[in-house]
């Protein structure tokens, strides 16, 4: 006989994991012996089927947007403090609207809470980032002395490299000075001198004085040695496009450099090129004037000039920053747009003029058309020494009469129009590897 200690039928039905029964054995000499009950560990019982789950309906979709009743007391505790970074009027408004929301999990319905949100924020604009405008170049290290000069002078001068880098180290030895040349290399404006340190004014000026005294150069052609500086790119706006009081002669470039020259924040300042004045709109009578200064890498000069205002004429002008846009490179060792010289993974050098693997200043001594040949039809000359090339050849970029760096190439007009490269050379390759297939196919053997 099964005995439980006369415990109710209710309070047996609150027990679900497990309970211990008592088993009553009696003594069958004495019946007037009380019972005795002993202990039996029974297994725990199986789980409760689960319950029927909810329809749709009874799913709130919305309901990380509520907090549990216990957070909501702790919460009530606190004093209300708006979130960091936001005023009250901010943080009192709600972060969702109920019907957007129900909206995107209707629409997808695979999403969670946190991707919910994400795409929340992006169709309501509060995931947009502040615009981060890019105003300075990054040029060359301080550890670089830039020599301008012709390009007739820097293949002349680059001739004997090593032999300049010995005689410069001689004589900054000779001052005693930390700074010396580890090499020297072509540039864009001329050459430069790589160094182991920032060279000083005393430096720089014996490298110059080197520099134009030698034998291999025509110093006429060269200008002063100085360190390599970052470029800035700044707009003036507010200023008007007829600054006369005729209202008919125009604003130019060179009224706008002696503006800035009267102007004493515009002290130290030197520009990189020309102003470019531009008229707002066809009917306007303002003008934007954007101008190029010389600066550092952190952009000290413009940080200078930002948000600074100052009169012309009658009006008040503002700088503002403008986005840097200095184009698509141009590499100078395999003549192709999009990465710079240094950057280029060629082995050897391309030439400009024929696409052969030999340096452009090389063409005459290693290119096969200026070099006598009686097989062909008709027999090739040998072009007279001194002379230029006479042949042309196909651009390696466009397939035009031109060169890869000529004015007239599609790739050069295009050149601060970074989409058009990357499409242009996508259908380059597209149509090689067509070519290719189709060869192929034409000889399976």
């Amino acid at each position: 006989m099964l005995h439980t200690d006369n415990k109710t039928n209710t309070l047996r039905a609150k027990i679900s994991s497990k309970f211990t029964p008592r088993i009553l054995t009696l003594n069958g000499n004495n019946k007037k012996d009380p019972p005795k009950s002993t202990l039996v560990t029974i297994n725990k019982a199986p789980p409760l089927p689960p319950l029927p789950a909810k329809s749709k309906k009874e799913i709130n979709t919305i309901s990380k947007y509520f907090l549990s009743k216990k957070n909501t007391v702790e919460i009530n505790n606190q004093p209300s403090k708006p979130s960091s970074g936001k005023s009250y009027a901010q943080a009192s408004k709600p972060s969702a609207n109920t019907s957007e929301v129900l909206k995107i999990k209707e629409t997808f319905p695979s999403l969670n809470a946190q991707k919910i949100d994400q795409v929340n924020n992006i169709v309501n604009g509060q995931n947009k980032a502040k615009p981060h405008i890019k105003m300075t170049t990054k040029e060359p290290s301080r550890k670089h002395v830039i020599i301008p000069m012709s390009s007739d002078n820097v293949s002349s001068f680059m001739k004997n490299s090593s032999l300049h880098v010995a005689n410069i180290n001689r004589s900054l030895r000779n001052t005693k000075t930390d700074v010396l040349v580890n090499y020297i290399r072509s540039d864009n404006t001329g050459i430069s001198v790589v160094v182991n340190k920032v060279a000083q004014q005393s430096d720089m000026s014996i490298i110059n004085n080197y520099i134009k005294n030698s034998n291999d150069i025509n110093s006429l052609q060269v200008e002063d040695a100085r360190l390599p500086m970052s470029k800035s790119y700044l707009k003036i706006i507010g200023i008007p496009y007829y600054p006369y009081s005729d209202h008919q002669t125009k604003l130019t470039s060179y009224d706008i450099e002696n503006i800035l020259k009267q102007n004493h924040i515009f002290d130290n300042i030197s520009l990189t090129s020309k102003p470019r004045v531009i008229k707002v709109s066809p009917k306007s009578d303002m003008a934007l004037v954007w101008i190029n200064i010389w600066d550092v890498q952190s952009g000290k000069n413009t940080k200078m000039l930002i948000n600074r205002c100052f009169n012309v004429g009658n009006s008040t002008t503002t700088i503002r920053g403008a986005n840097m846009n200095p184009g698509v490179p141009l590499c100078k060792n395999c003549w192709k747009w999009g990465h710079a010289t240094l950057s280029c993974r060629i082995q050897g050098a391309k030439c400009i003029k024929c696409n052969s693997p030999h340096k452009s200043e090389h063409h005459r001594e290693f290119s096969w058309c200026c070099k006598a040949n009686d097989k062909t039809n008709p027999p090739r000359l040998e072009t007279k020494k001194g002379e230029p090339c006479p042949h042309s050849f196909k651009c390696s970029n466009c397939k035009g009469d031109n060169q890869a760096d000529s004015v007239h190439c599609p790739f050069w007009r295009h050149r601060f129009n970074r989409e058009w490269h990357v499409k242009k050379y996508t259908e380059i390759r597209e149509n090689r590897s067509k070519s290719l297939c189709s060869d192929v196919n034409a000889n399976p053997n």
